[in-house]
């Protein structure tokens, strides 16, 4: 199973990669603006759009019941932490309260 989770991942990354670099000829094939001259703001705000579409597509998104795990384990982690702090919290009130009177 994780073989072919790691296969299908890597193939999905070669392609990506191969796509990068087909836009990549194809910008150049486009032409750079001339020393001197600078992009309008349309034309970068379209580029960087294709920038991030292209980033999103690398991105591996996780399943369904991954992010229900991840949100379990915060919770329950978050739970932990606060229950100790708030225990921490009122022992050091209580030892004070005994040092000072």
């Amino acid at each position: 199973m994780v073989n072919r989770e790691l296969r299908r991942v890597q193939e999905k990354s070669r392609t990506t990669a191969q796509k990068q670099r087909e836009a990549a000829a194809q910008r150049k094939k486009s032409g750079k603006p001339k020393k001197g001259e600078k992009k309008g703001i349309w034309q970068r705000s379209v580029q960087f759009l294709r920038d991030v579409r292209i980033e999103m597509k690398k991105v591996i998104w996780p399943s369904w019941d991954e992010v229900v795990n991840y949100t379990i384990v915060v919770l329950i982690t978050v739970g932990v932490i606060t229950t100790f702090v708030l225990a921490m919290d009122f022992g050091l009130s209580k030892l004070l309260q005994l040092i000072v009177s």
